[in-house]
């Protein structure tokens, strides 16, 4: 679904004017004056052209960038208008002109690594009363099930893709009535196209959070020299969309027109020596049968407490006009690397460009040479060759090269020899490059730098490379961190219906929950792992295995636990694991799974086949929990129960030991 869909499902049509027309009076503005669709409509668009015109050299900036991306590299920003990004015409035509594209790899190396970092999130209590623990536990596995049934992955592919291309991306949240479980369904009577009356049934659901992405082309903030969201009063969204679509998402028909927008097209760009390459370029195009869709967010002030959001169709259709469905503007913003004081961040590809120049430049000065030498140039005297021709067809090898009688031979012309420099030159920028873009040869190639040959000085220069572009992977991190915390607020202000959901639980195992808005009592996040470019899971394994060389997870008796073991395993990937595991981590897993079942009723009847120790350390470890305490309180006839069942397990092994001091005591008295 897309997001002004959501929006749409979310409002209906007309916001809060039913049947208006131009005479309607919509609202008053804080001079008290009257405000009319004409007026609301006109004072909108007022403002985006406005930072339209504020933000165009930020959006020529990121045309340039996924132009070179792509390959097209030369290619500037027209310094007259600011407003064009103009291929760059060679000097002479001869001149070599082939794109070497090192900015591609280094980014897709970039957002490879990016890839790596996990964003499993927990709710920490707002107190430390056990029913706050027990609401935190429900929120956690509110975001746990939104990252879980969701396309949460795919979307965080696409904007780390936007994030390293532009420096920005942004998420949008909204409640989408028409989400979730459909709860109630009624029949209705209406009148059909013909005026014949029908019956039509008529679906409720209970409603549901739904996200998406926006792009830095579609956003424009109150001003780009205010740094992040919460600085700005107002943000408006800018979209283009077909007729077709605008229809289906506001039931609103529209004559629509020429509208232009961006697009990846294939050029033409000339290579020197007759060749031509074709690359693919950012540019703009025109989009037949569409209209823009223009939303605009203002957050809670005093002259609005409540805030405000209008959407727009066109340049005449007010669709949506009413008070800001949220405590704050739902949009959360990612950015690569920040720029202080300005909203937009900054591409790694901005600071790679000049580099790539260079880097081109030397690279076909080199083959220029190597032209040279296979394609000979001569000096003649004047009027001696017929230069035309030999122009036109050059000299074959074998062909004759026909020169006036009495006049001098033509004469090879001398190269001499490629200066090293200009190698040298070609490996500093590619040594630049990568430095630029925060990665190394290491992590590039996997080859590691020349005179680079110890495990330390390799693990040294693979920590720098995390480091690096931990910064860019921190940015992202707290983006999700905000994320999450718009989802808690949304589902707080309009989860009122009891729900439930399931979701992996202690240990790994399936469990549900039933909650409601209620239950939602804390927006203070963490994460449950650390950032995964500056702790590695290399790092985590080279670790662990560490401590257990060092003796840390041995018991009293120097025997290695079955735990750590099971853990061992799990690093070293041995394929199927679960054939290794061993009779009593078996045990273990039952155990745990009794923990678990009892919140739901369920507690399974001692079997002989339990090892009743293992099973009453585990029962007796899970009632140490917090976890437990706060069941107990919730559910005190569940506890007891399961109290009960490791009653019994230890009831068993009073059993045996007695039965063993017997037997013993007998072989001592035949004796």
């Amino acid at each position: 679904m897309s997001i002004f869909s959501g929006i749409k499902k979310m409002f209906g049509f007309g916001g809060n004017k039913e049947n208006a027309d131009e005479n309607t009076v919509y609202d008053v503005d804080n001079n008290g004056k009257q405000l009319f669709r004409e007026d609301i409509i006109s004072t909108v668009l007022e403002k985006l052209e406005k930072r339209k015109n504020e933000r165009s050299p930020l959006e020529q900036q990121w045309v340039l960038n996924a132009n070179f991306m792509l390959g097209n590299q030369f290619c500037d920003i027209n310094p007259y208008s600011g407003n064009d990004i103009q291929q760059v015409e060679p000097v002479y035509d001869w001149l070599e002109r082939e794109s070497f594209n090192r900015i591609s790899p280094l980014i897709e190396t970039r957002i490879a690594n990016l890839k790596r970092i996990k964003y499993l999130m927990t709710v920490r209590p707002a107190t430390n009363e056990l029913d706050d623990y027990a609401k935190a536990d429900v929120s956690t596995a509110i975001l746990r099930s939104i990252q879980t049934n969701t396309n949460f992955e795919t979307h965080m592919n696409t904007m780390i893709a936007w994030n390293e291309l532009c420096g920005n991306c942004f998420w949008l949240s909204w409640w989408n009535k028409d989400g979730g479980e459909k709860y109630v369904t009624e029949k209705v009577a209406v009148l059909g196209n013909d005026g014949i009356e029908e019956v039509k049934e008529v679906a409720y659901y209970e409603g549901d959070l739904d996200y998406g992405l926006l792009t830095p082309y579609e956003i424009y903030p109150e001003s780009i020299f205010k740094q992040g969201i919460e600085a700005q009063r107002s943000i408006i969204i800018e979209q283009v969309k077909s007729i077709d679509d605008i229809y289906d998402l506001y039931g609103l028909k529209v004559e629509g027109s020429k509208v232009d927008t961006f697009q990846l097209t294939p050029i033409g760009n000339g290579g020197g020596f007759g060749y031509e390459s074709t690359v693919m370029s950012m540019g703009h195009r025109t989009v037949d049968d569409a209209e823009r869709v223009v939303t605009y967010f203002e957050k809670p002030s005093k002259h609005c407490p409540n805030g405000k959001m209008i959407i727009i169709v066109g340049s005449e259709h007010l669709v949506y006009y009413g008070d800001l469905p949220y405590e704050q503007i739902p949009i959360v913003q990612v950015v690569c690397k920040e720029t202080a004081g300005q909203f937009f961040g900054r591409s790694v590809i901005e600071e790679l460009i000049p580099l790539q120049r260079a880097y081109n430049g030397c690279i076909n000065r080199i083959h220029e040479y190597i032209k040279r030498i296979a394609i000979q140039s001569y000096i003649v005297e004047e009027g001696s060759i017929d230069t035309d021709d030999y122009e036109e067809n050059g000299v074959a090898p074998g062909a004759m090269l026909i020169y006036k009688q009495g006049a001098r031979p033509p004469v090879p012309a001398q190269n001499g020899r490629l200066p090293s420099e200009v190698m040298a030159e070609r490996h500093n920028l590619i040594r630049d490059m990568e430095y630029t873009a925060g990665v190394s040869q290491l992590m590039v190639t996997g080859a590691t730098p020349s005179g680079v040959t110890s495990g330390t000085a390799i693990e040294n220069l693979r920590d720098i490379d995390n480091t690096r572009l931990s910064l860019t992977g921190d940015h992202i991190r707290n983006s999700v961190k905000s994320l999450a915390k718009v989802w808690l607020k949304i589902y707080k202000r309009y989860a009122n219906t009891r729900r439930a959901i399931n979701y992996v639980g202690t240990n790994n195992i399936a469990a549900a929950i039933t909650w409601s808005n209620k239950d939602i009592s804390s927006y203070d996040i963490e994460y449950a792992t650390e950032n995964e470019l500056i702790v590695s899971d290399e790092m985590q394994k080279q670790r662990f295995f560490e401590a257990v060389n060092l003796g840390f997870f041995t018991d009293p008796s120097g025997r290695i636990p079955d735990k750590v073991k099971y853990k061992a395993i799990e690093y070293m990937k041995l394929g199927n694991y679960t054939e290794l595991m061993s009779i009593n981590m078996l045990q273990m897993q039952a155990a745990q799974w009794e923990n678990v079942s009892f919140e739901s009723g369920v507690i399974p009847a001692v079997s002989e086949i339990d090892d009743h120790v293992i099973h009453i350390e585990e029962h007796e470890r899970y009632m140490l929990q917090t976890e437990f305490k706060i069941s107990k309180m919730k559910k005190p006839e569940l506890a007891q129960l399961l109290e009960q069942h490791n009653r019994q397990h230890k009831q068993v092994v009073q059993a045996e030991e007695q039965q063993k001091l017997q037997q013993i005591q007998q072989i001592q008295g035949g004796k």
